[in-house]
This record gives C-alpha cells, sequence and structure tokens, in this order.
C-alpha cells in the first residue's frame, strides 16, 4: 500500500505542479506560536508542537486502514506524503539562481535565497565573502534544500510510513522557525544522516562516478560530518560541469549541473522503490 501511495503522491505532484494547495502551513504556525506561549521547555515545546499532530495523523491513518480494502488509507496517505515534501518550486530556484549567476550578480543570488530558503535554514553564510566562497556556500544551500525536500521525506515515507515523512517535515519547519541552536536541529542531524549517505552514493551512481569515488569514500567515513558539506561536496564532484573562461558562466553552469544530478538521482530513487516494491 505504501508504493501505491507513493505514486499517487508523484502523480498528484506533477499535476498539480510544486506549489501544492496542501501546503498551507498556517494553522501549525498557529499551534506552534500557543504551543511556545506556555513557557515551557525548549525540548517539550518541540515534542508538543511536533508531536501531537504526528500522533493525530497516525490514529486517523490507524483508523483507515481497515476500511474499503485499504483504500481510503492509501489516499490518506498519499495526502500526508504530498503535503511533507518541500515548499516552493526548486527547479525555478535553480533557474533564478542560474539567472543570477550569468549576471554576476552573487549578493542579488545570496539575497533571493535567502529569502526562498527561510532564515531559519542553513542558509547563513556572510555575503562579503569572495565570490567563489559564497558561490559555494549559495550551492550547499540547493543541495541540502534538494534533499531535505524530497529525498528525505520520501527515505522516512517508504522505511517507517507516511506519519514519519510528516514528522521529518514538521521538524524542519521548527527548525526553519527557531533557528539551528535548538532541539530541531539535533534531531535533524540524525535524521538526515542515513538518507543524506544513501543520496551520496546515488549522486556517484547518477553522476561521474570516476570524478566523486575518492570523495564518497571519504564522506562515508566521516561519521560526524554534517548533511549539507557532505551533499556539497560529493555533488559537485558527480555533478560537474564543462570549465569556462567566465566565472560567472561556470558558475551558471555548475548550478545547471546540479539540477541535472537531482533529477537523474530523484530517477534512481523512483526506480529502486519500484523495484523493492515488486519483490518485497
Amino acid at each position: 500500500m505504501n508504493f501505491l501511495a507513493f505514486m499517487i503522491a508523484l502523480a498528484l505532484r506533477q499535476l498539480w505542479g510544486a506549489e501544492v494547495w496542501l501546503h498551507r502551513d498556517s494553522w501549525w504556525l498557529e499551534w506552534r506560536q500557543r504551543a511556545c506561549g506556555l513557557g515551557l521547555l525548549p525540548w517539550v515545546q518541540m515534542v508538543l508542537t511536533v508531536g501531537l499532530p504526528l500522533l493525530l495523523a497516525l490514529l486517523v491513518l490507524d483508523l483507515l486502514r481497515p476500511l474499503l480494502f485499504g483504500l481510503p488509507w492509501i489516499i490518506a496517505a498519499a495526502l500526508v506524503l504530498l503535503y511533507a515534501f518541500g515548499r516552493g518550486d526548486f527547479h525555478a530556484r535553480i533557474a533564478r539562481y542560474r539567472d543570477y549567476c550569468e549576471r554576476d550578480n552573487r549578493e542579488g543570488a545570496w539575497l533571493y535565497l535567502r529569502e526562498e530558503l527561510h532564515a531559519g535554514d542553513p542558509l547563513e553564510v556572510d555575503p562579503g565573502l569572495e565570490p567563489d566562497q559564497l558561490h559555494q556556500q549559495l550551492q550547499a544551500s540547493l543541495y541540502y534544500d534538494g534533499f531535505q525536500r524530497w529525498f528525505a521525506v520520501v527515505f522516512w515515507f517508504v522505511l517507517l510510513g507516511p506519519a514519519a515523512a510528516l514528522g521529518y517535515r514538521l521538524l524542519q519547519q521548527y527548525r526553519e522557525a527557531e533557528g539551528d541552536e535548538g532541539p530541531a536541529a539535533s534531531i535533524l542531524f540524525l535524521l538526515d544522516w542515513l538518507p543524506a549517505r544513501l543520496l551520496l552514493v546515488t549522486f556517484t551512481l547518477a553522476g561521474d562516478f570516476v570524478r566523486s569515488r575518492d570523495e564518497l569514500v571519504a564522506a562515508l567515513l566521516d561519521p560526524w560530518a554534517d548533511s549539507q558539506s557532505l551533499l556539497l561536496v560529493v555533488g559537485s564532484a558527480a555533478a560537474g560541469s564543462a570549465a569556462d573562461t567566465s566565472a560567472s558562466r561556470q558558475a551558471a553552469g555548475e548550478v545547471t549541473a546540479l539540477a541535472g544530478l537531482m533529477t537523474r538521482s530523484a530517477v534512481v530513487w523512483v526506480v529502486l522503490i519500484a523495484v523493492l516494491a515488486i519483490f518485497a
């Protein structure tokens, strides 16, 4: 049933586009504001804010499972997964960022991505950096954004079901609201650990294997490295891009290669999930 729900969610996402009508978070933001207004400890606030919607989703899904041969459960699970996908249009962000690169407007690119990815995301960089350093930081944010919006959600959905995918999205939203110093960031480090490393392997298989294999081995041997930096190192090596005499064109080419690598990796995951569903 998980596989059917997964395919329905993908089909609906293609039909409705990235800006899905389900992505309305005002109810959760209001609930978080009320929970935080109770003056509880940060960990208790997080458990209350994320845990109660997660528990409600589990109860509803459990009630739906025995009805009509599981059809209501499949539909509900697909909608939960659809809600758990990342917000906004990733490929539109890539195209806009590539636009800034081609015009050599790195500061404009930084301001644009900071607004798009929100203040609480990993995009905490100094706009006074050298252009190449700033471009690397922005690429790292795009790699992590592509990872957390789809790959990590799908991983936890396949492994533990729709409620796990919902819990991951709510934790990401909680981290966006509170910043990287709160308890949600610590939990997300653990939740990102395995799917990020699986995506690194996918990068190597879907991209330039020769260029990225050494970076992959080094990444797999470093258990404490954060996912964002690993995705940048291995992804940049696997994506590759033709050298260009113009720094702005080189940056634009790297971003285009990033988008292509993410797309190919997503196809690999869909095919792998289909194979697992057939032989499981």
